[in-house]
């Protein structure tokens, strides 16, 4: 159990931002005290190298085109940088400037005393300079001295007449930095409490503002299975947490309609599957009481059992074939129909209704079109668009079947009624299973008939097609259901098959 807590602490955000902050400002403190502390000597020495290495560049650029101008370059060099600098070649001293606290001939006498144990030769670029431990009357101070080379010993400077080598000499002490680095040593140990309080600080105030709202989101959606599906929207500084928020409140939304949905399949199928039952029950038992001896009420009595009965086979073939659809197991059986022949077949099968209360069907389609899909299946597109026009459409009593190209190879096919129409916040659900428009005031006073998963079915089976589907509507005009798919044109190398149909009346 400790294991288990000790693993879930660290795993939280809290934690891992305290933990963030703290190695950070922890870093922080330590290439502090690298540079400030152990690099400090190091890094003094560097930048005094490289401004005497600047500072032997300029006299060079001086000697070599403004000699006139050396004296004052050196003494403004030497009284800037606080150094010792002279001009000299084995004779004698060209130009001298000073700004230690030395006399020019001690200092002079140093440089030249100085034997190879008491230096270290080094290489800045092109230039030699020299390093050594000088005794003051203080401390021992190391010092830096750096010679180059201003004029060979075949060279000659008119201005001031030199007839052999001539070279630049800088002398600077490097000061004892021992005080200095103790002083940022302290400083460095209350910065270093500050950071690390202040890191402290803004983890905790960082962490929260992150996990209180995630936290306030996850007991929301702890409330989801209890069939509490609202979650008050709220506004954070996060984007991130806002769009979480927002994605959770849709989803509870969607949730909720998933449940609504839920309880009406149950109700609707638990409606539909009782009312048949009822009445075979019933029917059976006025065959077994009343009708028995009577052939003729007998005959009626068993054909509503029969009716009755295949309504039951249709509910259940229905919710078969969705959930076949749906977990993708269903078989395709893919061949080339010739589709307009095919629909006009399909379409004279509602030609009873007309003869009995006067719903017609019109068909209007080119001829000659060819698709390629599952016959069977393609049936159940046709007939559930077509029972479904048939149930909403309005007083005409009129559905239209029209079938078409569009360009660009495509193949339309549309099933329009003329009902009262699906307002467009509604037409999206219209797909889903038992989803039924409520409207108020409707005066269609025909029986909605069928089990209720059509238009779920067709859009597993154009899903299963990959053909593009839809449905239009305008409410109090009527609705358009529609599919699109590709149209076979190269029937030379293979012909139509033809469907079941045909092979029967052949």
């Amino acid at each position: 159990m400790n294991k288990i807590s000790i693993k879930e602490t660290f795993c939280s955000i809290r934690v891992r931002v305290w933990l963030i902050f703290v190695l950070f400002a922890l870093m922080i403190i330590g290439f502090l005290y690298i540079f400030q502390v152990v690099m400090l000597s190091s890094y003094y020495e560097h930048m005094k190298i490289q401004e005497t290495t600047s500072a032997v560049n300029q006299i060079k650029t001086t000697w070599d085109t403004q000699p006139e101008n050396l004296a004052a370059t050196v003494k403004d060099i030497a009284y800037r940088q606080k150094t010792y600098i002279e001009v000299s070649d084995s004779n004698r001293v060209y130009v001298r400037a000073s700004a230690l606290d030395k006399n020019n001939k001690e200092i002079y006498d140093l440089i030249n005393g100085l034997d190879e144990s008491q230096m270290e030769i080094n290489k800045f670029g092109s230039d030699v300079y020299f390093t050594a431990t000088i005794p003051r009357s203080d401390n021992d101070s190391k010092a830096l001295i750096m010679s180059a080379q201003l004029c060979a010993t075949d060279e000659t400077n008119s201005y001031y007449k030199t007839n052999g080598e001539v070279r630049v000499y800088i002398f600077n002490y490097l000061e004892p930095l021992g005080t200095t680095t103790a002083i940022i040593h302290s400083q460095l140990n209350l910065t270093a409490v500050i950071i690390i309080l202040c890191a402290f600080i803004l983890s905790v105030f960082f962490s929260n503002s992150i996990t209180k709202p995630i936290v306030q989101i996850s007991k929301s959606a702890l409330k989801l299975p209890q069939g509490s599906f609202h979650m008050e929207p709220a506004k954070h500084q996060f984007s991130e947490i806002n769009e979480l928020t927002e994605t959770l409140n849709s989803a509870s939304d969607e949730i909720a309609k998933a449940d609504n949905l839920r309880k009406d399949l149950m109700a609707n199928i638990s409606h539909d599957l009782r009312t048949p039952l009822t009445m075979i029950k019933a029917y059976a038992e006025m065959i077994r009481d009343l009708s028995g001896d009577n052939p003729e009420k007998r005959e009626k009595h068993l054909q509503v059992i029969i009716d009755e009965t295949d309504r039951l086979s249709s509910l259940v073939t229905d919710i078969l074939d969705l959930s076949k659809l749906q977990s993708g197991v269903a078989e395709m059986n893919y061949e080339i129909i010739d589709f307009s022949e095919h629909l006009s077949g399909l379409v004279s099968r509602f030609s009873l209704l007309n003869e009995i209360r006067d719903y017609q069907v019109v068909l209007n389609a080119e001829p000659d079109i060819h698709i390629r899909a599952d016959e069977t299946k393609i049936d159940q597109v046709v007939y559930n668009y077509i029972n479904n026009a048939l149930t909403y459409t309005g007083d005409d009593k009129t559905v239209r079947v029209n079938l078409y190209r569009k360009p660009g190879g495509i193949v339309r096919l549309e099933v329009c009624d003329s009902g009262i129409g699906i307002d467009p916040e509604n037409l999206k659900y219209v797909w889903d299973r038992y989803y039924k428009v409520k409207k108020d005031g409707e005066t269609h006073q025909r029986a909605k008939k069928g089990s209720g998963l059509g238009l779920s079915i067709v859009k597993g089976v154009l899903e299963m097609h990959k053909f593009n589907y839809g449905a239009d509507s305008t409410v109090g005009v009527g609705s358009t259901f529609w599919f699109e798919c590709p149209e076979i044109t190269e029937q030379s190398t293979q012909q139509p098959k033809k469907s079941k149909r045909q092979q029967k009346n052949q």
